[in-house]
């Protein structure tokens, strides 16, 4: 098995290949015809929000502040250490080693020697390319004064922010001269409930908010918002289609432990259901499979893109549209926007408050 810190592994490949969903034309029936070109009909579909900023900056987060000089310099190197890894420079991080340095994985195999060491760095980052390493440092401990263990979290994910994977690690540095040396570096798998729903479900913090596709015959709207503790994202949908009986919908967006995966359970107004599996393609793109079931027992299923345009507009595409058991025309270039806030009330005067008198 690979691991954060060490070689990256390869649960992050697996997990790239599975279609993130955001879940709706699926679940929902709509029109097998095309709609007019005028008034597109849109989909109760996930509705998509703003960008956000390409996720490139090297995070190091401490929970403790460092005071010393010493406390300082080591968390220093673990910034160095982030630094290379996400660069995939191999022989800056074996430098961080000292000669008969010792690597363990979460599996207890052992790499010793720093040429071991940069060797297998090397094998790795061959293979993969883009990585971006979170280090969150929980404590630094001094045994001696030149001998210091550093326990904390990693976060590794996908160039494009997905298929994160969580660990532990300690770290046993030396002092050589003015630098501290790794002679020691040992990773755990995290504990499940060390990780917070919301670290798993904070790339899609862009998604909470009011949306709304208005069209001349028809109308759709959802809001999106965290449940208790952000544990999940709940979506509250609306959809009015001129001649047809208006429907509505909930749905949870979530992690699932049991999989791994970031996934979605919808229930519609008409006793519907269905769930989707998430994936996050690049920084303006996400991808949705999902399937489902109406009423009547007949499945659906459907593939969604959904590609952020700016902030407050996202377009979305329903590919592979399978309804009561037949082939559905794709349903293209919906766009849903962000709804503008009400306007505050002006406050009452107390001039006003006089002449009332």
């Amino acid at each position: 098995m690979t691991t954060p810190l060490t070689r990256p592994f390869a649960a992050l490949a697996g997990l790239a290949v599975v279609c993130l969903a955001s879940v709706a034309y699926s679940q929902v029936p709509a029109p097998a015809t095309p709609p007019p070109a005028q008034a597109p009909v849109p989909a109760p579909a996930q509705a998509p929000a703003p960008p956000q900023s390409p996720t490139t900056v090297t995070t190091v987060e401490t929970e403790f502040q460092p005071t010393t000089p010493e406390e300082k310099a080591v968390t220093a190197r673990v910034v160095e250490f982030a630094k290379a890894y996400e660069t995939g420079d191999a022989k800056a991080l074996s430098a961080l080693y000292t000669d008969d340095a010792v690597i363990v994985d979460p599996d207890g195999f052992e790499t010793k020697g720093k040429e071991a060491i940069a060797a297998m760095y090397e094998e790795a980052f061959a293979g993969s390319g883009g990585l971006k390493l979170e280090a969150h440092i929980d404590a630094i401990r001094f045994l001696t004064p030149d001998v210091a263990r550093v326990e904390g979290r990693s976060r590794l994910a996908g160039p494009a922010g997905d298929a994160a994977d969580y660990g532990r690690y300690s770290g046993l540095l030396v002092r050589k001269g003015d630098a501290w040396i790794m002679a020691e570096l040992r990773e755990y798998p995290a504990v499940a409930e060390d990780v917070e729903p919301y670290e798993r479900l904070k790339d899609l913090e862009w998604m909470v908010g009011e949306w709304v596709n208005e069209g001349a015959h028809d109308k759709v709207s959802a809001e999106i918002k965290w449940a208790e503790n952000r544990s999940y994202l709940i979506r509250n949908y609306s959809v009015e289609l001129d001649g047809e009986k208006k429907s509505s919908g909930t749905m949870f967006i979530g992690w699932d432990p049991q999989t791994g995966q970031i996934k979605s359970w919808l229930f519609d107004s008409e006793g519907g259901r269905g769930e989707g599996v998430w994936l996050r393609t690049s920084d303006n793109e996400w991808v949705v499979k999902a399937q489902g079931v109406l009423r009547n027992g007949l499945p659906t299923s459907a593939t969604q893109i959904h590609t952020i345009l700016n902030k407050d507009s996202v377009k979305t595409d329903s590919i592979d549209r399978i309804l009561g058991g037949q082939f559905a025309d794709d349903v293209l270039d919906i766009v849903m926007v962000r709804k503008a806030p009400a306007p505050a009330a002006a406050p009452a005067t107390g001039g006003d408050a006089t002449k009332a008198k």
